[in-house]
């Protein structure tokens, strides 16, 4: 749903750049004119935007209606629902493939994965020895002596010399 607010926004100032651009707003009601413009120009391409999930647009699925064509659109919700749920899934899938399993131990080095590295930095530093193993998914490392770090496992990687 953050998604759909963050692409209208991004198609309201669009609009707003368009119109202000071949019109340059006068006085505030011009300008508050324009602002309307491009917010029912946003909502109208929200709603009539086909969307591959849905395989409908938003607009006929909550309207009834094609959003161009005076048009009656029946929808089968239950399809709907076991398409996306199959969407779904087949992204889990696709994303559980890139894991992989590895049981961390004591004494162990690892090394820690760089968070955005840029083009030509290292992916990931260390290596780091574990000096202890949490239940809830974190791991305690060693960054020097007298200095521990507890962080999540997902941004580290065993190290194998």
């Amino acid at each position: 749903a953050n998604s759909v607010c963050e692409r209208m926004h991004q198609a309201i100032g669009n609009t707003l750049r368009a119109l202000s651009v071949m019109n340059p707003p006068r006085a505030s009601n011009t300008a508050k004119e324009l602002v309307d413009t491009a917010i029912a120009d946003a909502v109208f391409a929200t709603r009539c935007t086909y969307s591959s999930a849905l395989q409908t647009t938003p607009g006929g699925l909550a309207f009834g209606r094609d959003m161009i064509l005076n048009l009656p659109l029946e929808t089968d919700l239950q399809l709907l629902q076991k398409r996306r749920q199959k969407l779904i899934d087949q992204q889990l899938i696709k994303a559980n493939a890139k894991r992989f399993s590895y049981d961390y131990q004591v004494g162990e080095e690892v090394l820690k994965l760089v968070y955005k590295p840029d083009k030509l930095e290292p992916r990931a530093i260390g290596p780091y020895t574990i000096e202890r193993v949490h239940a809830n998914g974190t791991i305690t490392i060693q960054l020097s002596p007298g200095v521990i770090e507890c962080i999540s496992l997902r941004r580290f990687k065993p190290y194998h010399c």
